[in-house]
């Protein structure tokens, strides 16, 4: 076997990071199923795996203090949903009038932080498994304690080594942010407008993973071991900023190659856990040399400034904040996330009139379905989720139907559930959503196969129940209020260009450590993520991405040099504000017939007026080019 295949086939399996949470989500599920089985109830020994599943895998990557707090909300919520499902044995429609409600809710949370998000996706799941159950007879009684067994033994299980790996899981986060920051860095090296979406994606990875580390830190308390890896975190922070001015001055001098050489050495010693070297002595630049004596003093820092954990909730804020944020933006008039929740909504309606009028035999997975593959908003992303459902469940239906009549039922089916429950939850936090609903199909047909001997077309029906939700979301999707990503474009780039905009505006009032810096580049990263959804929509032309991925690139050169205006402790040329204001102006206007090109002419006055007047010229030279074409009446 070549090394690519078993590269490939190795990217198929966990990885070894992710081995102790498949233990973790596992164990309470195996413990759940197995014994409700043993008491005779296979039915309810389902609902505990579900609701074990769905409160564990919210505990990934937090802090225990906080994963206790959440994962118990989460657990109460699923119960509360199960107990909300009786009263469809009243009236049938109020448990459609339910879902309809948890559907609209999770649309509108879509644009929560995902471990958020997860709250209102298991109320629904929940709700839609008990009333399955309750629609199969199964004892309301059962139900319940199914569902509050689950939810127990998951939140048990996620907290259990909460007082001996709490602060070990502060030094493997903090670890995690030094792989990202090597590989952002490595980028850096060889960054130009073909790599733009590549590196911005590594750096939302990297913060990500910082994002993680602050709020473990800002929910832990006040000790000699946490204090020290704030002060690491700030290091990380500063390298990063320092990192970002040294790779665009390698854009503007003559020797690149020197300065290439040096991010791939920086990376590496990133990589390895080593102090970053020192800048190469052949290119002499005073901005360079700010740059070095950053880098110089951050890494010999060994105790954070006071008031470091309201200077980490500015620029990552609490979840309690981010909520509100976010809320607010979705229940805007027109916003995408109303929009997403009425879609969600429809399509379930939709999947209860089928199942109904069909009658089809233990439908309710196509409504389960159709509610897992609508988490997301942007139609090019929900279309890539919807068809990885697809060929996933294909590929692991076929394998475990095969296996099943190759080997017959047997005591191997045991053991084929046990590694494919932990191989299915493993690989949950995969980038590609499809591994993890392959393992996810295999180990639904075992368990099937294991609990309905007598019937094995049982199995074969869900496969094509999960085609049936699929192929209704897919349907939904380009019919109902189809949210084209294009249509949401020009706001996410307003937010970006006012966010830097501000930021200038705090650099003129002195505030050089403002953390708009750090909220304006992640808002050029979402509009990044934004455009990558659109190459995933079938209307979008070559021209059209590589026309964004031009704004992308001179976005992230107009960042790094408002970057060194503000570490530079000079008040930016009083024009600047004026410029960017008009190519506000121009950027939303760009579509009518009359307005002129804005030029700027006038004397900069250093490298870094230099640099940044040229960046602003590029950009209004971009909008110049969107224009339509008139043609000219002689």
């Amino acid at each position: 076997m070549n090394s690519p295949t078993l590269k490939h086939l190795r990217g198929w399996l966990p990885d070894r990071a992710d081995l102790p949470d498949g233990l973790r989500i596992g164990l309470p599920m195996v413990t759940g199923l197995l014994l409700f089985t043993l008491l005779g109830q296979q039915a309810a020994g389902v609902n505990a795996l579900i609701v074990a599943w769905l409160v564990g895998v919210q505990g990934r990557n937090l802090a225990y203090p906080k994963r206790a707090s959440l994962l118990s909300r989460s657990a109460a919520i699923c119960c509360l949903s199960s107990a909300l499902a009786l009263l469809s044995l009243w009236h049938p429609l109020l448990g459609s009038g339910i879902l309809a409600v948890i559907g609209l809710l999770y649309g509108l949370t879509s644009n929560q932080r995902k471990y958020i998000q997860l709250i209102a996706y298991n109320a629904g799941f929940s709700f839609i498994c008990a009333l399955h159950l309750l629609d199969s007879g199964v004892k309301p009684e059962l139900i319940f304690a199914s569902s509050l067994f689950g939810a127990v033994t998951a939140v048990f299980s996620a907290v259990i080594a909460g007082p001996w790996r709490s602060q070990h899981q502060g030094e493997q986060l903090l670890s995690r942010c030094h792989q990202k920051l090597a590989d952002w860095c490595a980028i850096l090296a060889q960054a130009g407008q073909d790599q733009v979406n590549q590196r911005l994606a590594l750096r939302e990875q990297l913060d990500e993973a910082i994002a993680v580390l602050s709020h473990w830190l800002l929910e832990m308390p006040d000790k000699p071991q946490v204090t020290r890896l704030a002060a690491r975190l700030f290091t990380l922070l500063t390298m990063i900023e320092t990192l970002e001015v040294i790779s665009r001055i390698r854009l503007q001098i003559s020797n690149q190659a020197s300065l290439a050489d040096y991010l791939h050495s920086a990376a590496e010693a990133l990589a390895a856990n080593k102090p970053v070297p020192g800048l190469p002595t052949d290119i002499d630049h005073p901005i360079l040399q700010q740059a070095q004596d950053r880098l110089r003093q951050a890494q010999l820092c060994l105790t954070p400034a006071p008031g470091w954990r309201y200077r980490i909730s500015q620029v990552w804020p609490s979840d309690a904040d981010s909520i509100r944020t976010q809320w607010h933006k979705a229940i805007r008039r027109h916003s995408r996330e109303w929009h997403h929740g009425l879609r969600i909504l429809f399509t379930l309606m939709c999947c209860e009139a089928i199942v109904i009028l069909l009658d089809l035999p233990q439908g309710y997975w196509v409504t389960l379905t159709a509610f897992i593959v609508l988490m997301v908003a942007p139609l090019g992303q929900l279309q890539a989720r919807i068809w990885s459902r697809f060929y996933g469940t294909v590929l692991g239906s076929i394998l475990a139907l095969s296996l099943i009549w190759y080997l017959g039922q047997g005591q191997w089916l045991y053991y084929a559930t046990c590694i494919t429950v932990f191989l299915a939850f493993a690989t949950f936090y995969k980038a590609r959503y499809e591994i993890h609903v392959f393992w996810l199909t295999m180990m639904m047909v075992f368990a099937i196969t294991l609990l309905l001997p007598s019937d094995p077309y049982i199995a074969f029906y869900r496969a094509l129940d999960t085609m049936t939700g699929a192929l209704l979301a897919f349907l939904a999707m380009h019919l109902f209020i189809p949210s084209w990503t294009r249509r949401w474009l020009d706001s996410y780039v307003d937010k970006w260009w006012e966010l830097e905009t501000l930021w200038l505006e705090a650099i003129e009032r002195g505030e050089h450590n403002s953390p708009l810096q750090w909220q304006a580049h992640a808002a050029l990263r979402q509009l990044s993520q934004e455009i990558g959804y659109m190459q995933l929509e079938p209307n979008t032309t070559a021209r059209d991405m590589r026309d964004w991925q031009s704004l992308l690139w001179l976005g992230l050169r107009l960042h790094a040099c408002i970057g060194m205006q503000a570490r530079s402790n000079k008040v930016p040329h009083p024009v600047l504000k004026h410029e960017f204001s008009q190519w506000r102006e121009l950027y939303s206007d760009r579509l009518n017939r009359q307005w002129c090109l804005l030029t700027i002419d006038r004397q900069a006055n250093g490298d870094i007026q230099r640099w940044l007047e040229g960046d602003l010229q590029q950009l209004f030279v971009w909008v110049d080019r969107q224009r339509p074409f008139d043609l000219i009446d002689h």
